[in-house]
């Protein structure tokens, strides 16, 4: 316990250091570190989910595609925030979610090839696949909040809705592809949605319309608050009560777009914060 502390110790030392050494470019090297992390936190959900989505529906290669492509986007991130450059780059918590994705990223290749192999996927390497999501993100969200702790300014509040949404969106559309799209659902012993998926699309509903008191002075930016509106009251019910009338790949598919729209906008807004 001892040694731990001392290696956390000397990690928030480093980053201290490492900003009062750059003071003129701290900040925006910061928000733009949060935001990469945040990103891998939603690409750890949405890989779930499209696997569970490609396992349910026979195999269908869309689902692969955006599996490979989420991989390829985290990876991305991951050099970003491991450069030198990078304030997490000094953090240990970086080496547990390094040695994570490893390990997400090997039951991914091993369930996906069991599938496409024997037409079905071991059910326990399925749940570890699942268990393995939350502890990568649980280890992101920590590396995030060590970030923002030693940030010179908080972000946006319009921002951090956007993200608080991005993360709810990810897991109900998550939990919700592995309810409705096969027997998966019968073994997902993982817990993503706090209070159930009836309660966070609640919380989905009261933040939106937090999110939408921002100030709108540009019109795309009320463009996308408006698609995001409309496709949430759409998928919002079914959602709810996913034991009815499931339409899985219309729920998947106007996730995908409301959290690219949230990106979006919780990006307008950090950057006018930061100017």
């Amino acid at each position: 316990m001892i040694k731990i502390n001392l290696k956390q110790t000397l990690s928030y030392l480093m980053l201290g250091l490492f900003i009062s050494i750059n003071p003129a470019t701290a900040g925006t090297q910061t928000n733009d570190n949060l935001k990469s992390i945040y990103e891998m936190r939603t690409i750890t959900y949405a890989i779930l989910g499209d696997y569970y989505m490609f396992s349910g529906l026979e195999g269908d290669s869309r689902y692969s595609r955006q599996m490979h492509a989420g991989v390829k986007r985290f990876e991305e991130r991951l050099n970003e925030i491991s450069a030198a450059s990078a304030p997490s780059s000094a953090l240990a918590e970086l080496t547990t979610i390094t040695r994570e994705w490893q390990s997400y990223k090997d039951l991914l290749a091993t369930n996906q090839s069991d599938f496409l192999q024997q037409g079905y996927a071991n059910g326990r390497l399925v749940d570890d696949f699942g268990k393995n999501a939350v502890s990568l993100e649980a280890s992101l969200e920590k590396l995030y909040s060590q970030v923002s702790d030693n940030a010179e300014r908080p972000l946006s509040q319009w921002t951090q809705y956007t993200r608080d949404m991005g993360l709810i969106i990810r897991t109900l559309t998550t939990e919700y592809a592995a309810r409705t799209t096969s027997s998966l659902g019968q073994v997902m012993s993982i817990d993503i949605n706090e209070g159930g998926m009836d309660q966070q699309v609640e919380v989905f509903s009261e933040l939106l319309k937090k999110l939408k008191k921002a100030p709108q002075d540009d019109p795309q930016i009320y463009k996308l608050m408006d698609q995001v509106g409309v496709k949430w009251i759409f998928i919002a019910k079914s959602v709810a009560n996913y034991n009815e009338n499931a339409v899985p790949f219309i729920v998947n598919s106007y996730g995908n777009r409301i959290s690219k729209n949230l990106q979006s906008i919780g990006k307008h807004y950090a950057k006018k914060r930061a100017g």
